[in-house]
Formats: C-alpha cells, sequence, structure tokens
C-alpha cells in the first residue's frame, strides 16, 4: 500500500508483477484465477460485467470460477490453482508464479524461469532500493518538521517574554502618572491655599475700610440732620 499512489513508470520492470494487468495500477483486493493470472476483484468484476463467457483478460482461458480466489496472506504455503503443487518457479514470461508441472506444460514453453525464492529476493531489495529515496524524503521532511516545531516554540517564548516587557513598562509607566498626578493636585492645593489666603487678608482690609467710610458716612448725615447752628459749629469744628 506503501506504493500505491505512485505512478508505475517510477517502479523497475521486476516491481509490475504487483500490478493488475487491467488498470495498471497496484494490485486493489487481489484475485487469482484458474490460469493463475492475478487481477483487482473489483476490475475483473468490471472486466466480466455484459460478458456472455467468463475468461481471464489476459491469456483469454475460460475461467470455471464466478467467485475467484483471494490471493493467499502472507506467510501461508500457495499452491498451484492447476495442479495443487508447491509453486517453486517464477516465470519472468507470464510474470506469475508456476510450479514444475506448468513450467514443463505447453503454456510456458520455451519460457525463462527463475526458483521463486530467488526471485523474491531480488525482488524484495528492488523495493527496499525503491524505498531509500522515500526514506531519505521522509527524513528531510522530519528534520524540516522538527526545526518549525523549534521555531513555532521559540516564537511562542518570545512572544510571553516581550509580554511581560510591556507589561512592566506600562506598570512603571502607570506608576509615574500616578505620582505625577498626586504631585500636581499637591501643587495646586498649595497654590490654592496661598491665594485664598491672599484674598481673604485683602478682603479684610477692605471690610475694614468699608465699615470706615460707612462709620463716616453716618456720621455726617446725622450732621446734616441737625439745626444750623449745631451744623456750622461742628462743621467749623472739623
Amino acid at each position: 500500500l506503501l506504493f500505491s499512489k505512485i505512478p508505475l513508470f517510477q517502479f523497475p520492470d521486476s516491481l509490475l508483477d504487483l500490478s493488475c494487468p487491467v488498470c495498471q495500477d497496484i494490485f486493489k483486493d487481489p484475485v487469482v484465477l484458474s490460469c493463475s493470472h492475478s487481477f483487482c476483484k473489483h476490475c475483473l468484476q468490471s472486466w466480466w460485467r455484459g460478458k456472455p463467457v467468463q475468461e481471464c483478460p489476459v491469456c483469454k482461458r475460460r475461467s470455471s470460477r464466478s467467485d475467484p480466489d483471494q490471493r493467499a496472506s502472507a506467510g501461508s504455503e500457495s499452491l498451484c490453482s492447476l495442479h495443487s503443487e508447491k509453486l517453486k518457479l517464477f516465470c519472468l514470461d507470464h510474470q506469475q508464479p508456476v510450479c514444475l508441472i506448468c513450467r514443463d506444460s505447453k503454456t510456458h514453453n520455451n519460457h525463462r524461469f527463475r526458483p521463486i525464492h530467488e526471485f523474491a529476493q531480488d525482488h524484495r531489495e528492488e523495493i527496499q532500493k525503491s524505498l531509500k529515496p522515500l526514506q531519505e524524503k521522509l527524513k528531510l521532511f522530519e528534520q524540516v518538521k522538527g526545526n518549525c516545531d523549534q521555531t513555532a516554540e521559540h516564537i511562542k517564548v518570545q512572544v510571553r517574554h516581550t509580554e511581560r516587557q510591556i507589561k512592566e513598562q506600562f506598570k512603571k509607566f502607570h506608576q509615574f502618572l500616578q505620582e505625577e498626578e498626586e504631585a500636581r493636585i499637591t501643587a495646586l492645593r498649595e497654590e490654592e491655599e496661598l491665594k485664598s489666603q491672599m484674598m481673604k487678608e485683602k478682603i479684610e482690609a477692605l471690610s475694614r475700610e468699608i465699615a470706615a467710610l460707612s462709620h463716616t458716612i453716618r456720621d455726617t448725615e446725622e450732621e446734616l440732620r441737625g439745626d444750623d447752628v449745631s451744623f456750622l459749629l461742628t462743621t467749623r469744628l472739623q
């Protein structure tokens, strides 16, 4: 499944036996016919749909099964579907495992064969080789992600540090403003007290002048209301 999204042309030729002859992609839910050719289950069902005869899309051999066998799971012993013999060889021409009887049959006449374990080992090595650039790419991505994680954490630390600095600066600024406010209000109160005292003294002086003038005016008015002799005597004395 690791290679299911990689185009087939990027694989070595020997990896093509992992691909479905119908869709030319890596097997999905593979099934095997009695002729030993394998296909995706969905591809085979689509190929057979509407056809009067169920035959192999590759060799055109008629299939006697309406429900093909699922491929044997990894680790289980695989037997030839035609001869029930162990699959000991791999046909390079048909790109499929075969038994010793298949090798000598007309179907595989003049074909090239290799021991299946030997071919499987080479096959594994080629897959391993194909994995190497992917593993290197994964390592690079993980390294880049690690750098991004470190950068993200550094950004968080830097933001928290800057936030503390801003709060400390504004705290000092607020304290300065509060002290400045108190100092100015104190100076204003002192100025008010000084000016109020000056005005109080001035008002008291004016009050004394007003009282003296009022007394003089009252005395003069009384003299004016007196008889002529008293008025003349009083004014002459002044």
